[in-house]
């Protein structure tokens, strides 16, 4: 009796075609929808930025204290033109494999954000330190780069502790000579050891805040891996979080 042996067929040219097209073509619908994620989370800053300032302006009645405000307008619509620019950049590029690096000033992107977050209002609502030299930079997309910045800085602000002002210190250190952006708030801090397998997930929330949405981190974390750099975190509850983003080129 003859034994049967098992023999592997390989695909045909036309199904390793269709098997190409399959995977582009989920890749490119997770990049659209991690895009409506950016737009949402990058806008929502400045529209509420904006809202603030226009109802500052309509309440003041101070000629000078008007003025302050519509200077800080001014700073908010012209970053926000900007963002936009940049989001438009990343819609003509979804049918590409790769989203486009730049070559960025880590210092600069570090201040855009401090003015973003505190420039719209006369009483800050959180201290940013700056250690970052100014000529450091990283190659990454402009609007994500700008997007993972905003969100550390408004989770430091939502999860600030009730003892202390909220602080977020960015620092750039140098690992097998890889850098590596660390970003360290003294929040209430996050037990990893209960929640750290669902920390980056899709609508995952780990306190009691009616303003938190859970997709934030989600965001973040996609935004990061897209530009094939990595994210690691430690925490402490009720000392802070310590993000570390690692860049490999």
């Amino acid at each position: 009796m003859n034994s049967l042996k098992s023999e592997t067929v390989a695909p045909s040219s036309k199904e390793v075609a269709l098997l190409d097209k399959l995977s582009l073509y989920s890749d490119l619908n997770n990049r659209l929808l991690n895009l409506v994620y950016t737009v949402a989370h990058n806008l929502n800053g400045y529209t509420g930025n904006i809202k603030l300032l226009l109802d500052f302006i309509d309440l003041e009645e101070s000629k000078q204290e008007n003025n302050l405000a519509l200077e800080h307008l001014k700073t908010v619509t012209n970053d926000l033109d900007k963002t936009i620019t940049d989001l438009s950049q990343i819609v003509s590029l979804q049918n590409t494999l790769e989203v486009k690096k730049e070559v960025l000033l880590l210092h600069d992107y570090i201040e855009k954000v401090d003015n973003i977050v505190n420039s719209y209002t006369h009483k800050k609502k959180i201290e940013i330190v700056n250690t970052i030299s100014q000529n450091h930079f990283v190659k990454f997309s402009p609007a994500y780069l700008e997007s993972i910045l905003i969100n550390f800085t408004t989770n430091a602000i939502k999860y600030a502790h009730p003892d202390r002002f909220p602080k977020l210190e960015f620092s750039l250190i140098t690992k097998n000579n890889q850098k590596v952006l660390v970003i360290a708030d003294n929040g209430v801090g996050i037990d990893l050891e209960k929640h750290g397998s669902a920390l980056f997930g899709l609508y995952k929330t780990f306190h009691n805040k009616q303003e938190t949405t859970g997709i934030g981190l989600f965001i973040t974390k996609y935004q990061i891996e897209a530009m094939k750099a990595k994210i690691s975190v430690t925490s402490k509850v009720g000392f802070g979080t310590t993000f570390k983003i690692h860049f490999f080129d």
